[in-house]
């Protein structure tokens, strides 16, 4: 086999691979020449190399995609694709990945032994890194008890290409179908998927779709115990779409009346018996009748007796429901969920999100679309959360994902601040997957 440089039989690799080296900042793919080095760099958001400078080294870098925050000399500029600069030898020099990027960088040499490292490279915020790193490598020892309205997903998926001479409806050519968990049972998919463990209590019917609903669980590995009414229906979303990504329709099949006092009871007695094992419980309403008021409030006060943490996913009727939800450690509403607490059509947020804490004498984070999230605290404190989804495919089980992570972060014994910034994180990964999705560990170590 062949190699390029007469040293790099010991030195470097064979001619016929490109070597490739993980580093703090991304990755390095580089091929040495006799007379010079060729490497792409890619340069992961929120990373930096090293500031650094080489003797002997000249080089030109190239901006392929993306866009990269360079100081060199002390100063700053920004440089975007299709921008390059020289860098002569003695220049000290750092990039920064303001955005996932690339770059192409031609030198006249590569020996380590000719760098020079004043600041190491990693993370621009490595504080905040360490702590999220460690809290999710974490997860894995986390049990989230979840609690609430189980639901089956169902996708038909097809073609559109006429509409029906029978009504001004697209014809849907079905190709394809398939079964997903959804609401309180894709909180819990969500959890293992993140690598934590979970436990499901919630209610099904005596149907078809309440068995494939307990099959799928047990397939994903989350431990579920759901109560059979057999006077109600499994909660099921039925969704067509048209040409790969377009819903047509949804057909819902439900119950939303409150579980009889008999189920109700059988709930608590569940949560009793799980609790201990939990080191923290979420609570998913989706107003499907199995959070009623009084199977709300017995379970805050098990899940505040025990001392685990109670995170509540809302789906409120009215201002009332505030009286059943005192007691929770963290109160996640969307924009709508904050309307109908506070009883207007579009109230101020931040003065909704401190009347909510004080009401509550809880945190409260409320999320908020393409504005972000915004954590309130007891502490009187008030925290912006940027949205960083760049593109969104589906929202379609969003919120799920975001309780699903709080509900690890703070079982993980992680702050408020983390726990939101996480999901977050999370959140802006699954909106951009089509259909009811989850998040995996290593996509949420990817976006840290």
């Amino acid at each position: 086999m062949g190699y390029v440089n007469d040293r790099s039989r010991k030195h470097f690799f064979p001619a016929s691979a490109i070597h490739k080296e993980k580093k703090l900042w991304g990755e390095e793919h580089w091929i040495v020449n006799k007379a010079y080095c060729g490497k792409k760099l890619i340069l992961k958001k929120d990373r930096r190399c090293s500031m650094h400078s080489h003797k002997e080294k000249d080089e030109v870098f190239y901006v392929q995609s993306g866009k990269v925050l360079l100081e060199l000399h002390g100063k700053k500029q920004i440089l975007n694709p299709g921008d390059f600069i020289h860098i002569p030898p003695g220049t000290p020099h750092r990039f920064t990945g303001i955005e996932n990027s690339e770059i192409f960088e031609f030198s006249t040499t590569h020996d380590e032994g000719d760098s020079y490292r004043s600041e190491l490279s990693g993370h621009i915020d490595q504080d905040r890194y360490d702590r999220e790193v460690a809290l999710i490598e974490g997860f894995s020892k986390v049990h989230v008890l979840v609690v609430g309205d189980a639901m089956l997903d169902t996708y038909i998926e097809g073609s559109v290409s006429r509409v029906s001479p029978e009504a001004p409806i697209p014809i849907v050519r079905g190709r394809a179908q398939w079964h997903v968990p959804g609401g309180a049972a894709n909180v819990s998919r969500n959890v293992v998927s993140l690598g934590g463990k979970s436990t499901l209590i919630g209610v099904r019917g005596a149907d078809h779709a309440g068995k494939t609903l307990e099959s799928l669980l047990k397939k994903g590995n989350s431990a579920s115990h759901l109560i059979v009414d057999r006077t109600r229906c499994t909660t099921q979303k039925q969704r067509i779409v048209g040409n790969g990504k377009h819903q047509v329709t949804r057909i819902d099949y439900e119950e939303t009346a409150d579980v009889s006092s008999a189920i109700q009871k059988k709930i608590v007695q569940e949560v009793t018996k799980e609790i201990r094992k939990a080191d923290v419980l979420v609570l998913s309403d989706y107003a499907k009748g199995v959070l009623s008021p009084q199977v709300l409030v017995q379970i805050i006060a098990i899940g505040k007796k025990v001392g685990v943490p109670v995170v509540l996913d809302p789906k409120p009727k009215g201002p009332e429901y505030l009286r059943y939800a005192r007691g929770v450690t963290l109160l996640k509403p969307n924009r709508r969920e904050v309307c109908v607490l506070m009883g207007e059509s579009d109230p101020d947020i931040t003065k909704a999100a401190r009347t909510l804490v004080k009401t509550l004498q809880s945190n409260v984070l409320l999320t908020l679309g393409s504005d972000g999230m915004l954590l309130a605290t007891l502490k009187n404190a008030l925290q912006s959360f940027p949205a960083l989804a760049r593109e969104v495919t589906d929202i379609s089980g969003a919120g799920d994902t975001v309780v699903a992570t709080l509900g690890l972060a703070l079982g993980a014994k992680g702050s408020q601040e983390d726990a939101v910034d996480l999901a977050n994180r999370a959140a802006s990964i699954v909106v951009g997957k089509a259909g009811t999705a989850t998040v995996h560990k290593k996509e949420l170590l990817d976006v840290l």
